[in-house]
């Protein structure tokens, strides 16, 4: 079976090209400059729209996204919270592995711009607040195994996606650590062969100001896209959140 992930080129009077994932059925049917998509569960149709292109054949890419758009976009962060806390020492740092939720994005692509045209998600998706009710961030969320082992998180095929998290303890106490904010939005999820992953690592830095414990997060080596357009050009950069509440 042909990846899922990656660029589809459906070429002129192509019929009934089908893509099963999970319980949905992706079905194309070209005629002329007409490119109709559909997105079936079952029998009833979740999603659809017509493309119109005079180029031959006319591409549509399936990508892993950050898990932001589906139903609608509540949050540019997810609220990682591992089943087994880790505890790390004084002035020492840690790397393990852990998954992130992903949704699946169908893009039209055209030259060097692409339009997401329909989102979704294999799983019912979860939230949370990360912080005080007053004024916390609402986040996706998920419960997740760690390991000290690449190779010992295996992420659900077009569910989640691996990521590598290094913890850095750089005060003069013990800490346990059991979650993990991570800002997400714009960050491009890599793939290969169906297989999803978050570039670079999410570094966690737990430092002292004044007294008080400082918790700051960021990705780094992870590509983001520009937010002023949809460009396929990928851009390296750094994203940023405090983690005030705790970890």
């Amino acid at each position: 079976m042909a990846d899922i992930f990656g660029t589809h080129r459906i070429a002129a009077n192509t019929r009934d090209y089908q893509l099963p994932v999970g319980d949905y059925k992706i079905i194309f049917d070209r005629s002329g400059q007409s490119l109709s998509y559909r997105r079936f569960k079952g029998e009833d149709l979740k999603s659809e729209c017509v493309i119109m292109s005079e180029k031959d054949p006319t591409v549509v890419g399936i990508f892993p996204n950050p898990p932001l758009f589906t139903p609608q976009q509540l949050s540019k962060n997810v609220y990682v919270k591992f089943r087994v806390p880790v505890v790390v020492d004084q002035n020492s740092e840690v790397v393990i592995y852990a998954k992130i939720p992903i949704e699946l994005g169908v893009y039209r692509q055209a030259d060097d711009e692409e339009m997401l045209i329909d989102s979704f998600s294999l799983t019912q998706q979860r939230y949370a607040l990360y912080g005080p009710p007053e004024s916390g961030v609402v986040c996706r969320y998920i419960e997740t195994d760690i390991s000290t082992d690449a190779e010992g998180v295996k992420p659900s095929k077009y569910q989640e996606a691996h990521a590598r998290i290094k913890i850095t303890n750089g005060i003069d106490n013990v800490i346990r650590v059991s979650k993990v904010i991570i800002p997400i939005e714009r960050v491009i999820i890599d793939h290969a062969h169906d297989d999803a992953w978050l570039t670079g690592s999410v570094e966690m830095t737990i430092d002292s100001s004044f007294g008080r414990d400082i918790v700051i997060v960021h990705l780094a080596g992870t590509k983001v896209k520009p937010p002023d357009k949809t460009s396929l050009l990928k851009k390296e950069e750094t994203k940023v959140i405090m983690m005030d509440s705790g970890y």
